[in-house]
């Protein structure tokens, strides 16, 4: 039962939509110490998904003090300290009313704490389409964003020096990226361990090396520059792959991985360069680069056209000119209207 546990599943599982014998299941997936990252990960995506609106303090806190006064009380400063057992009562009330404020502004402050917690725990840098960012993390290594990619990572003690000899085991330089990107990671003299994360349950841990990640909806990629790398996914747990200089891993859509060599493992991050590397591409896999890279929707005449291939690389700075190189390599026509464009013969 374990096997079937998946984001769909834990989306209902939070939404409380799943049978008892699937909460089960999940409860004994649970104890195992290598899912809990991916728990807590798709509990972040499923929360970030469901939040409507953006809470807004000032206006919680006004309208649950007109609501606490409607009937306001006057009190004089005789009323302070009261002469008589009825000044006493009158004194207890606007003491009762006054702790209901102080403890309706305290719950506001708690409620916008929780909704707020992962703006103040953690940094999330993003990029838009046709968009790429250079970034430096708090231990030193660098990062190429590309664009329609997210990199989120921990605000605080981000790759800071550990004393205890398997502390840097236990608490890794841990990012959760969503898109693509190129990294350079720093290693530490603690030996710290840097965790990549993708959404579908690749993990990439490293100590100090060079490599670009790809994890979109049609593919996940690792390609390995320099150094070594350690992948795991739910099925490889306990086995993990061991990546070297020129390999090339990829995940399918059953979760295996697959280990090719590559004599160009820097072509995988030629998008940095403006450039575009392709061999025997199909001009179906280019417009779903095309949606991914630039927010376009592409149509394709038929089926033939779209597996015509273009081979070479090739440097292009936007969109436009991208339709153009294609169009000129392929000898075919387009027509882009706006964020939709059409290949046809």
């Amino acid at each position: 039962m374990e096997d079937i546990i998946n984001k769909a599943v834990l989306f209902d599982y939070f939404s409380g939509r799943v049978s008892p014998l699937q909460k089960k299941s999940i409860e004994n997936w649970l104890s195992e110490q290598g899912n809990r990252e991916l728990y807590y990960q798709w509990l972040h995506e499923w929360e970030l998904n469901r939040l409507q609106t953006n809470a807004n303090w000032q206006h919680v806190y006004d309208k649950t003090a007109q609501r606490i006064n409607d009937e306001p009380l006057s009190l004089q400063p005789s009323d302070v300290l009261p002469q008589n057992p009825w000044q006493l009562g009158r004194l207890g009330e606007w003491i009762s009313r006054s702790g209901m404020l102080a403890a309706s502004i305290v719950l506001v402050l708690m409620v916008c704490g929780w909704l707020f917690r992962d703006a103040l725990l953690y940094q999330t840098i993003y990029t838009g389409f046709g968009e790429t960012k250079d970034l430096t993390l708090p231990d030193g290594s660098t990062v190429t964003l590309n664009a329609n990619s997210t990199l989120r990572f921990a605000r605080f003690g981000f790759g800071e020096w550990t004393i205890a000899a398997d502390a840097a085991h236990q608490n890794p330089r841990t990012v959760e990226l969503t898109g693509e990107a190129d990294f350079s990671v720093r290693h530490l003299p603690d030996h710290q361990p840097f965790v990549v994360m993708t959404p579908k349950g690749l993990n990439v841990t490293v100590l100090g090396t060079q490599f670009t990640v790809f994890s979109r909806e049609r593919a996940t990629r690792v390609a390995l520059r320099s150094g070594r790398v350690q992948l795991t996914t739910q099925q490889t747990m306990l086995q993990p792959l061991m990546m070297q200089p020129g390999d090339l891993a990829t995940l399918n859509r059953q979760g295996k991985l697959a280990l090719t060599r590559t004599a160009h493992p820097e072509a995988m991050a030629a998008w940095k360069d403006h450039r575009f590397e392709f061999e025997q591409t199909s001009l179906r896999e280019v417009a779903a680069m095309l949606h991914e890279n630039y927010g376009l929707a592409v149509t394709i005449e038929n089926s033939q056209l779209a597996n015509r291939t273009i081979s070479g690389s090739f440097t292009a700075r936007n969109a436009n000119e991208l339709l153009q190189l294609i169009a000129q390599l392929l000898q075919i026509n387009y027509i882009r209207e706006n964020n939709h464009v059409s290949f046809t013969d």
